[in-house]
């Protein structure tokens, strides 16, 4: 199963995608693991304040080392 099919699989079995944004990066990463620890393995971050990118990179790097099988976009 590739990449996408994954991710239309994952969705409607979640029953939500968390769709969020916040300015502070801890606070970022914090939510990010908080539904990770609930089950959800994919979620959306917008690009919504000058912090986005610089968060966005901080928390892939933490998807990569504590949070297999997360998907963020």
């Amino acid at each position: 199963m590739n990449k996408k099919e994954q991710l239309l699989q994952l969705i409607p079995e979640q029953g939500i995608l968390p769709l969020y944004f916040n300015k502070d990066t801890q606070t970022s990463i914090e939510l990010l693991k908080a539904l990770y620890s609930a089950g959800i393995r994919t979620v959306e971050y917008t690009n919504r304040g000058e912090a986005a990118l610089t968060n966005f990179k901080e928390m892939k790097k933490v998807c990569d080392a504590e949070l297999k099988g997360m998907y963020l976009g």
